[in-house]
């Protein structure tokens, strides 16, 4: 989707933070991606008071007005643009400093700031914050051990009501201290993406092959990872165990729809550890599945300028032995975010990770019904 820089450094530079504060076989591809003139929406600047007063951040305050930097605390971010999603929202992720109590925001736009501003005290932070479920999950796409943050890291949960429209808006923040200083802004201008958003995305993908760090895994081939662990028996003894747990996609069918909104149908068979009768047993016991469908459902949206797609899911369905749990995801959960390539007959989503310098890559390969 469309990306602007907007008026960050023409404008930015005169205000004083008041808050007073592809491939080859593309023929039957379309040329115009967006006919219907989607991605054009989220050019279009958002009114920061009507934004302002749709922002939810739990824990936190909205007052009047706004408040003046006394500097005395250093503050800094390494972005000055983000994207967000309709609903879902968007994270603030920095590095806080000494002393840290807690964060100002304020919209802004070529008139000057909101009329409001929102106080964020540090109990209303959190590391890797609310956009992940406390339960685990079982799609496809969730993957284990890859976190792209730092552990330094602290980041703020920004959510939307549904008023809030694709298009663009921009805050600046600024942190304080427990002694009462305030730092100077930083500034960051937000895309809030339109659903949809590439037309050759439209229709339905058959799961084939997925590389995972270089290995390839075809559609109904079992996938195994072995680790090793402690076992702490209930006759109290402690044991190492070396533990094989296998997991096999059966298959999977992706439907991206025009109106923006996906679904898939995800069928798999899960073999893993029996905690509980392991620690009786006091040996690794397995546990088989017997076969697990999950079904999900959301919205997609797809950056033209970065070619990235998102997924962004609201509500999902599990089937495991013989019991159906569902959920419903009102500020959605950011499901996908993969760059893509796509012909006539394959797409193929690229994800990547990073975790204490490691890298991990991971691909998705799905043919055209």
């Amino acid at each position: 989707m469309k990306k602007t820089n907007l008026f960050i450094l023409l404008f930015l530079s005169f205000i004083i933070f008041s808050c007073s504060s592809s491939d080859d076989n593309n023929g039957d591809l379309s040329t115009n991606i967006d006919p219907e003139g989607v991605n054009v929406v989220e050019d279009e600047l958002l009114d920061i008071n009507a934004i302002s007063a749709a922002i939810i951040i739990d824990g936190a305050t909205v007052n009047e007005g706004g408040v003046t930097p006394t500097g005395g605390i250093d503050f800094s971010i390494d972005y000055t643009t983000q994207t967000a999603f309709q609903e879902n929202g968007f994270e603030i992720i920095f590095e806080e400093p000494e002393d840290f109590a807690g964060i100002y925001i304020q919209l802004y736009d070529e008139n000057g700031m909101a009329d409001t501003y929102i106080d964020v005290p540090s109990s209303a932070t959190d590391y890797y914050s609310g956009k992940v479920l406390s339960k685990e999950r079982k799609d496809f796409f969730t993957k284990k051990g890859a976190l792209t943050q730092k552990d330094e890291d602290t980041s703020i949960d920004v959510n939307f009501t549904s008023e809030i429209p694709a298009g663009t808006f921009c805050y600046v923040i600024c942190v304080y201290d427990n002694q009462g200083n305030i730092s100077q802004p930083e500034e960051v201008c937000v895309t809030v993406e339109s659903w949809g958003g590439n037309v050759n995305l439209v229709g339905d993908w058959d799961f084939t092959k997925q590389i995972d760090n270089g290995d390839t895994i075809d559609a109904g081939e079992e996938s195994c990872e072995s680790y090793d662990t402690q076992l702490y028996c209930d006759n109290n003894i402690q044991s190492e165990v070396v533990v094989n747990e296998c997991y096999t996609l059966n298959n999977l069918v992706i439907t991206f729809n025009e109106d923006g909104t996906y679904s898939f149908i995800q069928e798999s068979e899960y073999i893993g550890l029996d905690y509980d009768a392991s620690r009786e047993a006091c040996e690794v016991v397995y546990e088989e599945d017997g076969g697990e469908t999950y079904t999900s459902t959301g919205n997609w949206a797809y950056n033209e300028e970065q070619n990235i797609l998102t997924l962004v899911e609201f509500e999902y369905t599990e089937t495991y032995e013989g019991e159906t749990y569902s959920e419903l995801e009102p500020e959605g959960y950011l499901l996908l975010e993969g760059e893509i390539s796509v012909s006539a007959n394959e797409l193929v989503i690229l994800e990547s990770d990073s975790y204490s310098g490691e890298t991990y890559s991971y691909e998705y390969y799905f043919d055209k019904n």
